[in-house]
């Protein structure tokens, strides 16, 4: 196996060899922050003047510093910016990425502060300050250069050793060092270590990040009182710790505690309002609870303040027509069909948010023609391979209801629940469908033909697997995932079935690249399932012990 490259020496910094990025909007503050680079020896400086500009440069030559102002005009700001770097993994964790700011008032920086820049400065600042910050942050990544060599290269077990190690001969950095590692043990589902570790950091100094980490530790284990007692006392010392509220609203979840997960995502956005994915869950629970004025809001702020957000998706469209549809506000879906047209019509599943709430809206006024159309615009989307998420899905099959149109509605019906089959929160909407069209007997039979199907084979797909027939159980379970290809626990248990087999009977091309095709549907319908760092673990031993190479993911 190759190594990470020797590090540098420990203090010393070569500017002079650093290749930096620019981001800002002005002219003129583009130019002051070349002369404050130049001032400490970086002169390989390339400006832009928005985020699109920024992105064709990074994804064309590799920077070893960003230096972002918040702010940048029309379209994405340096948040937004931020966002689309690190879900799209286009800066490597070596990359200094500095957030400057004008901006004083603290929902922005929390906003910013809250997605891990490495540092953010408040303008004015003088080049001597910068050049220390950005020193302490170079001489910081150096340290953790074999840490992030080997985590790059999806080698964790490698990577918690190299942090080890640091911690063991940099103490400087030890805090660093457990704090990553910690993230590590999560991402590979050894939560008790976790939990282990962050008491262990606890125990020296209650720092806020490691009560968080240990309260993930907790909930991940299913120890979710303990979690949320420990995320409350968190909150009462350190109010601003707005990731707080995310986890604390995810244990109550898992605890059948709705009001209270409302609740303390309330507080999250009140604190910072900007985080789209935040605005998306509160929309979701508060639509779940029945609050609509909340989750119309909720939902409303997520297209105007994410509205340049890669975070942002049709399905958000779709979230906020429904919810004024309920709320019996025809005036308000149209607006917001027709301020949002040319984006809902520059994709296929936008077109289908379109096509679904006009169906809806136009039944709503007795126009049954034009319902129709809509309607048959969206069998059309759909035969070419359009996919909606599960609500607008179910809103489709209302609206086919509506309509008269039973075997379209059943069909659709039937999809959402074997690709949801254990969503008790989806069936029983799907069952409201059915019962206010006055079909409850029919809703019954298509509910318990789809889940019932759908179990049947997965019940019978893992017991073969634990009795040692792994061929029989890949074939069950791939027939599963045939009749329910997005949902995420059969797509899981036919990975895993699919890598015991080949443990098994040896190597099969074929299995194995099925198994990274159903892994990554997975990680698309499920991101962050505590299952998927194991089997990411067990995909790369099989790829290793069998000596095979890994194919681009498409």
């Amino acid at each position: 196996m190759s190594q990470p490259p020797a590090a540098d020496s420990d203090s010393f910094i070569d500017y002079g060899a650093l290749r930096a990025l620019v981001v800002d909007d002005s002219p003129g503050m583009r130019n002051a922050l070349r002369l404050t680079l130049s001032n400490f020896g970086i002169t390989k400086i390339q400006m832009v003047a928005n985020a699109a500009e920024a992105i064709f440069q990074i994804k064309n030559r590799s920077y070893d510093f960003i230096l972002c102002d918040f702010n940048l005009g029309v379209g994405r700001d340096g948040q937004q910016l931020l966002e689309e770097l690190r879900h799209g993994n286009l800066i490597a964790l070596e990359t200094v990425f500095m957030m400057v700011t004008a901006e004083s008032y603290y929902e922005k920086v929390v906003a910013t502060a809250e997605l891990a820049p490495d540092d953010y400065m408040i303008k004015p600042f003088s080049a001597e300050l910068l050049c220390s910050r950005l020193t302490g942050i170079l001489l910081r990544k150096r340290a953790f250069r074999d840490v992030y060599w080997h985590f790059q290269a999806q080698d964790l077990e490698a990577s918690i050793a190299a942090c080890d190690a640091l911690i063991h001969n940099k103490p400087k950095y030890a805090v660093d060092a457990l704090r990553f590692k910690g993230e590590l043990l999560v991402a590979l589902g050894r939560f008790e270590e976790a939990e282990a570790l962050y008491q262990q950091v606890v125990s020296m100094r209650a720092i806020p990040w490691a009560r968080l980490g240990l309260a993930r530790a907790l909930h991940l284990q299913k120890k979710n009182e303990a979690a949320e007692e420990e995320l409350r006392d968190v909150l009462e010392h350190a109010p601003e710790m707005v990731a707080a509220y995310d986890l604390l609203s995810d244990v109550c979840l898992e605890k059948k505690d709705v009001a209270a997960a409302q609740e303390a995502l309330e507080k999250g956005v009140a604190i910072s309002a900007k985080t789209v994915r935040r605005q998306q869950k509160l929309g979701e629970v508060a639509y779940g609870n029945g609050d609509l004025d909340t989750a119309r809001t909720a939902f409303d702020n997520v297209l105007e303040k994410g509205r340049h957000s890669i975070f942002v998706t049709p399905a958000d469209f779709g979230n906020l027509c429904r919810v004024q549809l309920e709320q019996g506000d025809l005036e308000a879906v149209a607006d917001t069909l027709k301020k949002n047209k040319s984006t809902l019509q520059a994709n296929p599943e936008g077109q289908l948010v379109m096509a679904v709430t006009q169906s809806i809206a136009h039944t709503r006024t007795g126009n049954l023609s034009e319902a129709a159309k809509a309607l048959d615009a969206v069998a059309s989307l759909r035969a070419d391979g359009t996919r909606g998420d599960a609500q607008l899905m179910l809103d489709l099959a209302g609206a086919c209801m509506a309509n008269g149109r039973h075997e379209e509605a059943d069909a659709v019906v039937a999809e959402v629940a074997r690709n949801a089959h254990d969503s008790e929160a989806l069936l029983a909407k799907a069952k409201r469908l059915y019962d206010e069209a006055g079909r409850t007997d029919a809703g019954a039979s298509v509910l318990a033909s789809a889940t019932g199907d759908v179990r049947k084979l997965n019940n019978e797909g893992v017991v073969l697997a634990q009795r040692g027939d792994y061929k029989t159980a890949v074939e069950k379970l791939l027939t599963a995932c045939s009749e329910a290809p997005y949902n995420p626990r059969i797509l899981m248990n036919a990975v895993w079935v699919i890598l015991k087999y080949i443990d098994q009977v040896g190597m099969d091309e074929a299995m194995i690249e099925t198994a990274r095709t159903q892994l990554r549907e997975a990680e698309r319908q499920a991101p962050g399932h505590p299952r998927l760092a194991g089997l990411r673990l067990q995909m790369k031993d099989v790829e290793t012990r069998f000596g095979i190479q890994r194919k681009a993911a498409r």
